[in-house]
């Protein structure tokens, strides 16, 4: 595929980036806010270090039980994190999420935090990286909804940070 779709999506928070930042790379603090609005996320193993992996399982009261793996790339404390992003099994092995006919196995996470004034900026990029065309292709369609979902859990990092 000649164009590959990047999702971008870019928020100033009301808190110091070191703090941000925290809320993003400690796992018990990520699980509080991190997925869709009304989710419990659970972490199943790992931990959010470079070359490590972490699973965690989401239990939505309309989505049901979904599992991720993230395969985390880069730490660099109070600046950026990177992790490729799939959905997986119980075992926590790559699958095709079942409510989508298309999706990338993999997505490359990009997270950027950077000093606005008091607050940080943060830029998410996301990426997918392993897939097929048509995969490719619905990722870049279902681009308007990815607002809505990310800005739903960037809502969720605010009520997070204000307590």
């Amino acid at each position: 595929m000649s164009d590959i779709p990047v999702f971008t999506i870019t928020r100033v928070f009301e808190a110091p980036r070191a703090v941000v930042f925290d809320a993003w790379a400690d796992p018990e603090k990520m699980v509080q806010w991190s997925g869709p609005p009304g989710a419990k996320l659970t972490t199943l193993s790992g931990s959010i270090t470079e070359g490590s992996a972490m699973h965690t399982r989401s239990d939505h009261p309309q989505m049901g039980t979904t599992y991720t793996l993230a395969l985390w790339r880069e730490v660099r404390p109070h600046s950026r994190i990177v992790w490729e992003q799939s959905f997986a099994d119980e075992t926590g092995g790559k699958v095709l999420p079942s409510f989508f006919k298309a999706w990338p196995l993999t997505l490359l996470t990009e997270v950027d935090f950077e000093d606005a004034g008091m607050n940080t900026r943060v830029t998410l990029r996301w990426t997918p990286i392993e897939g097929s065309e048509e995969d490719f292709a619905e990722f870049a369609r279902m681009m308007s909804s990815m607002n809505q979902g990310w800005g739903g859990s960037f809502d969720e990092l605010e009520k997070f940070l204000r307590d």
